[in-house]
């Protein structure tokens, strides 16, 4: 019921983009498909937020006594990030179909030779494949990498945890699917394509900052005699396996940006399209019937349980935003709120990004406040452009995934290494982090000022 749910989601988001109709009352259905059944399916940390924002939102909605309709619009607001994660998962197919773990795993092993490269590409490889499978890469880069690592590094399960973690979050900045820079583009109004090129410069400097502070720390690589080659299994066909990568990726970025261009849908139903679009043509390219049926049946019994964990949060989240904001306290205490942001002028850049990474630390999403904080200084008058305070919400966002222990990347990383998620997020990232956040609210401010 969940994964159909799901997909009923999906498919009923695209058709609102291309027939003129409000399929209110379907849509609710199909958010409750997700909500009630992924409430049994959903992981500890996820399952106590989102039983918090569900009882609130629904206190809160009858509390005010809101009309059917404000029910039905706060039970389907926040459903669109659901559909983005359905469509874009679909892009597992032809990477199962095509066997791309084995062969980028293989040709990793015979090129990389240090850890400092081996860490490199770790990082390079996860932020990639994040652009276009989003939470379906850690699965994916811990089957990828984690043999190797494990055969090779001093402390494998931080060496995995760095990599995989930073080159994921990273992707955050600029990735067409990232739930992450989505609302940040609807908080703040700034297109999607105003982000990309600053958003992709702050994540190879975040790659490079990591490097830096990390491949010292990490150890080198045993000896490399220890690994072996695996002549006997490389081909040709592992070689290319990672241009096969490449070009999706660059192929989804260039296809949103020519229907943004456009005017072709909006701005979460371009990536929709855009993710689907290139799953079928990978799959057509690289079609065999029987890779097909296991891919596609991996799909419905994998792929779709990767977002158990957000789309019963997300329904909660968006049934509680949308009640707020029926309930006019949002209006109320915005003057007030924004009168605070506005006196602290230029330092509001630094500080509500910081502020979004302490709520993280005690357990508020990083979801939640991007989209409260995101229409406060949107709407405070502030002598900034639009596009500085996009790109701190976005740095906020990212520290908070990589500094605390709540957030989802973390706690799926530590499930598939055995590491605690307060270690990988409090004892191997907390500095990076920090670091990164204050390169980024630099970068941030200097990128309004000289190119806006």
């Amino acid at each position: 019921m969940f994964r159909l749910g799901a997909v009923c989601l999906a498919l009923l988001h695209l058709a609102k983009a291309i027939f003129p109709w409000e399929p209110g009352w379907l849509m609710s259905l199909a958010s409750t498909a997700v909500l009630v059944p992924g409430l049994f399916l959903i992981s500890p940390g996820f399952k106590k937020a989102t039983l918090v924002f569900l009882t609130l939102g629904i206190g809160l909605l009858a509390f005010t006594r809101q009309p059917v309709a404000a029910w039905i619009s706060a039970w389907n607001s926040m459903t669109n990030t659901i559909a983005i994660m359905v469509a874009m998962q679909t892009i597992s197919i032809p990477v199962a179909m095509g066997r791309y773990d084995g062969a980028i795993r293989r040709w990793a092993e015979r090129r990389f030779r240090s850890g400092r490269s081996l860490f490199v590409f770790s990082t390079l490889i996860t932020h990639v494949l994040t652009s276009f499978l989003m939470l379906g890469v850690i699965p994916f880069s811990m089957t990828l990498l984690g043999g190797t690592i494990k055969a090779r590094a001093r402390e494998p399960d931080r060496f995995l945890a760095a990599a995989i973690s930073r080159g994921y979050v990273l992707a955050a900045l600029w990735a067409p699917g990232a739930i992450n820079l989505y609302l940040v583009v609807q908080a703040t109004g700034v297109a999607w394509s105003a982000i990309l090129l600053p958003g992709i410069v702050l994540a190879l400097l975040g790659l490079g900052l990591s490097l830096w502070m990390e491949t010292g720390k990490m150890g080198v690589l045993r000896d490399p005699e220890l690994l072996g080659n695996p002549v006997d299994e490389y081909s040709v066909r592992d070689s290319s396996a990672i241009r096969d990568v490449l070009i999706a990726a660059s192929a989804i970025v260039g296809m949103v940006l020519i229907l943004e261009h456009f005017g072709i849908g909006s701005g979460y139903t371009r990536i929709m399209l855009t993710g689907c679009a290139a799953a079928v043509v990978w799959t057509l390219i690289l079609f065999n019937k029987e890779n097909f049926k296991l891919a596609a049946k991996d799909y419905w019994n994998e792929g779709l349980l990767k977002v158990r964990d957000m789309g019963p949060f997300f329904v909660a989240m968006g049934i509680f935003s949308g009640a707020l904001e029926s309930s006019g306290l949002l209006d109320m205490a915005m003057p007030a709120i924004q009168a605070a942001a506005s006196g602290l002028g230029i330092a509001a850049v630094a500080v509500v990004p910081l502020v979004i990474v302490g709520l993280s630390l005690v357990g508020l999403h990083p979801f939640i406040t991007i989209v409260l904080f995101g229409k406060i200084l949107s709407r405070a008058g502030m002598p900034l452009p639009p596009l500085t305070i996009a790109l701190s919400l976005a740095v906020g966002g990212a520290a908070s995934y990589m500094i605390s222990p709540f957030a989802g990347i973390i706690m799926s990383i530590s499930r598939y290494t055995g590491a605690k998620a307060f270690e990988i997020a409090i004892r191997w990232n907390w500095k990076f982090s920090l670091a990164f956040f204050g390169v980024g609210v630099i970068f941030a401010l200097l990128w309004g000022t000289v190119f806006v």
